[in-house]
């Protein structure tokens, strides 16, 4: 388990929400140094808060959650957990939105939802797995909210629930990757939030 787990909630998201950030921008060839400067470099990133009526902070995701994919062993409805954030930084115009399975089995982790273009008066995402907002593609290749289903090990898998509010209104392209979406937004984000929620399926006899 990586070492921020332990550390104070409010420091974690701030690191959670920086350090994927960074870690997946740095992957697409962006110096560390330029992602840094353009997060920090006016002392602007400001923490925020977020919450989910569906789950509590490091607690398991409900049931319903599960992806709905047969094929790989998972029948669960696939329902979205809401969520709601609030006290956002000043001067925010718009926010963008990740959830992550860091302990997938695949570099990266596993990106289960990517939402853009959410306007700044938005403070929640429904639920539902279906928003008028700039969808994003997920690591299986669609364009909407992917449950958790993780291998039938019994292991714990964390999942990071990040909200990035932006300096902009927009932000141009259709359907992109995580890593494409963080690449767009690394010169705009004023403050970033995260959760966690868990998911673990028993193992398999």
């Amino acid at each position: 388990m990586p070492e921020w787990f332990g550390a104070p909630r409010s420091a974690r998201r701030l690191l959670l929400a920086l350090g994927l950030g960074l870690a997946a921008l740095t992957a697409t060839g962006l110096s560390s140094a330029a992602i840094a400067t353009s997060h920090t470099g006016d002392a602007k990133l400001h923490p925020f808060t977020i919450n989910s009526p569906n789950f509590r902070e490091d607690r398991p995701l409900p049931v319903s959650a599960e992806a709905n994919a047969p094929a790989f062993g998972c029948n669960g409805q696939n329902q979205a957990p809401a969520l709601r954030w609030q006290n956002v930084p000043a001067g925010t115009m718009s926010f963008a939105f990740t959830m992550n399975d860091v302990d997938a089995p695949v570099a990266g982790g596993f990106h289960h939802w990517i939402v853009y273009n959410i306007p700044a008066a938005v403070h929640e995402l429904a639920g539902h797995g279906q928003n008028p907002f700039s969808e994003g593609t997920n690591s299986a290749g669609t364009t909407a909210f992917f449950g958790p289903c993780p291998p039938p090990t019994g292991q714990v898998h964390h999942y990071i629930f990040t909200v990035y509010a932006l300096s902009v209104a927009q932000v141009p392209g259709d359907h992109l990757t995580f890593e494409q979406l963080l690449q767009a937004i690394a010169p705009d984000v004023v403050g970033a939030t995260s959760t966690i929620g868990t998911f673990r399926r028993p193992l398999d006899d």
